[in-house]
């Protein structure tokens, strides 16, 4: 089992053993009960892991998304104060995580501290990796020495492709690892991040580097593709345990959805002794239309105007109902915002509904045995509104508390792609 445990300073130091070996009650609640604990780490290596007792705290991961991560620490005895989190908490420089045993939850750079003096309580606010890879554009080291426009001729204004980052014939899996490894292999840009195979797919993209596009926007774009892969930022420990890292899954051509090997996992509200609770529905509507429209090409000058149109809405007897999105107003490929289109449409054919419940984790499915994407079969008996069956749905995200060990699923409808 990983433990979270320091392995001195930044400095090479061990001036923190005291508190770490004065702190065995980390992991357990009052009520003897076992517990998440939450950890620090260096933001750049994953490296020098300090494990942290908190009075409070939650998490959440998303799927396609940046999680969050909120810890509540007192600092009204002196074992904490000698931790110095104005320092070894860094904002920006520093990762929160939170996990047990050899499993984690969620960990990503912390970006807030607020400190309350009267109640000598210091909160950190910590957000999934994805929201670092938000603060770094698309851009090669060239850019440095190179104009990002065209200085001269009749193209002058215009993007300069000696800056462009473009791919021909590649693999979803292949084009993210190049987009953040770009990025890790500038000055100062080292992260955890470690990547799996390049998978199968032939696909064709261009990042112009006057249109600022973030890391982060670009992966979250590809993910809105008709066909585009689902991407998951995935923390562990590393092999040694002296650290983390962050698995970039990507789905490729062969398999476009990220999900667990293995049969659905089963949560039963028909049963007498449930180990899943609180069940909530939601429908939407809002989002429907049977004509999508997508407008571009501002980086360009030019206008890019794209159409997507479905008769299936309107054959089952809803009124006629369109959208437009400008959120991809820098793409200057016509097929690209087809795609795009074609995706908003896709996404608008029927009401969207979200189901969250709360599953002992304690209980099968135990903690870390399930995650995002993952499938599942939901049992309804004798519910007021949904009526009885199995339901088949996938994981969009999950969250808990510290003090619980109850955690809350949200679920969609499973599409197969």
């Amino acid at each position: 089992m990983v433990d979270a445990r320091p392995r001195g300073n930044r400095d090479g130091s061990d001036r923190r053993d005291r508190h770490r070996d004065r702190c065995p009650a980390a992991d357990r609640t009052m009520e003897g009960q076992r517990r998440m604990r939450f950890f620090l780490a260096d933001a750049k290596t994953g490296r020098n892991l300090i494990p942290i007792t908190a009075t409070g705290g939650r998490w959440e991961v998303r799927r396609n998304r940046a999680g969050d991560t909120v810890c509540t620490i007192p600092l009204s005895n002196k074992e904490h104060r000698r931790l110095n989190l104005y320092e070894t908490a860094t904002p920006g420089a520093t990762i929160l995580g939170i996990g047990e045993g050899s499993w984690i939850a969620e960990a990503g750079p912390i970006w807030e501290h607020d400190f309350d003096e009267d109640r000598q309580e210091l909160v950190l606010t910590a957000e999934g990796m994805w929201s670092m890879l938000m603060r770094r554009y698309v851009l090669p080291p060239a850019v440095e020495t190179t104009s990002l426009l065209l200085t001269s001729g009749d193209d002058s204004g215009k993007p300069n492709p000696a800056v462009a980052t473009s791919f021909t014939g590649k693999s979803w899996p292949f084009i993210v690892r190049t987009l953040l490894q770009q990025g890790m292999s500038r000055t100062g840009g080292a992260l955890p991040l470690v990547f799996g195979p390049d998978g199968t797919g032939a696909h064709d993209k261009t990042y112009d580097a006057a249109s600022f596009k973030t890391q982060g926007e670009a992966l979250l774009d590809l993910t809105e593709l008709e066909n585009g892969p689902e991407i998951d930022l995935r923390p562990r420990y590393t092999a040694d345990g002296l650290g983390i890292e962050v698995l970039v899954r990507v789905g490729d051509d062969a398999k476009l959805q990220l999900s667990s090997v293995g049969d659905p996992h089963v949560f039963d509200f028909s049963v007498p002794k449930r180990t899943v609770r609180g069940l909530k529905v939601k429908r939407s509507a809002k989002m429907l239309a049977s004509e999508a429209w997508a407008s571009g090409g501002r980086q360009a000058a030019i206008a890019l105007i794209a159409r997507a149109a479905s008769s299936v809405l309107l054959e089952a007897g809803f009124p006629r109902m369109e959208s437009l999105s400008s959120a991809h107003s820098t793409v200057t490929e016509q097929a690209t915002l087809d795609a795009y289109a074609a995706g908003e449409l896709s996404a608008s054919q029927k009401a969207h509904e979200w189901w969250s419940f709360e599953t002992n984790i304690d209980k099968v499915p135990k903690l870390g045995s399930f995650w995002l994407g993952d499938y599942c079969n939901v049992i309804m008996r004798n519910s007021s509104y949904v009526p009885d069956g199995t339901y088949r749905r996938r994981i969009a995200a999950i969250s808990g508390s510290l003090s619980s060990r109850w955690v809350r699923i949200t679920t969609d409808e499973a599409v197969d792609a």
